[in-house]
């Protein structure tokens, strides 16, 4: 597959690929494997590819999605689909403070303790925000959030780590020029929170 996804996050365009000898077309096996697959999981579309192509090897950048309902209410609509938080968010504080992660850096205090990549020098090309009150899910009683974030690559709960420092910079519980300095320290102990898996989305690998 072109990435491992933790327990709870979504994938929305997982890519994944296999060799094979046999004779059915690519939509049959993809036919015949949805229906062995749970309800859960589905196969959207199939192809043959050049036998050298692998999925993750190949894979040029990918696009992940954090979604933040923020309301007072519960909205069972959203039930294990977003990171659901009561109040509001700074997200002026939060757009500036996300700045310095863009580009080519060490992200060792964004990674997880138990992380087995052999460092955590990535690249994250973009990092952009969006919010509505207006979602037909939300009924106009809340308001959506959502963080798209664009690299060549991640390491573990980089962008959940990521995303619960820029919550608590949103919180106004870490100052937005902070973010810098924690990028710098290299230690996970120095930023905030890892947010939850259910928010997060992999929407798209590119290549």
């Amino acid at each position: 597959a072109a990435g491992r996804t933790d327990a709870g996050v979504h994938a929305v365009a997982q890519v994944a690929h296999f060799k094979t000898e046999s004779d059915i077309p690519s939509v049959g096996i993809m036919k015949g494997v949805n229906s062995l697959l749970p309800d859960d999981i589905a196969i959207v579309a199939a192809e043959d590819v050049s036998l050298d192509f692998h999925s993750r090897k190949d894979a040029k950048s990918k696009r992940y999605l954090y979604r933040i309902l923020l309301c007072d209410q519960r909205m069972p609509l959203f039930a294990e689909r977003v990171w659901h938080l009561n109040g509001g968010l700074d997200l002026a504080a939060m757009k500036d403070a996300s700045g310095c992660l863009i580009g080519i850096n060490d992200y060792e205090s964004f990674r997880a303790a138990g992380c087995s990549s052999g460092h955590a020098i990535r690249e994250i090309t973009s990092i952009e925000f969006s919010s509505s009150k207006e979602d037909w899910q939300t009924g106009g009683q809340g308001e959506l959030i959502e963080i798209t974030f664009e690299g060549t690559g991640f390491v573990r709960h980089m962008i959940r780590n990521i995303v619960g420092t820029l919550i608590e910079v949103g919180r106004g519980k870490i100052d937005a020029n902070e973010v810098s300095r924690i990028l710098d320290e290299k230690n996970r102990q120095v930023a905030g929170i890892c947010a939850p898996a259910c928010g997060l989305y992999l929407v798209a690998v590119c290549y």
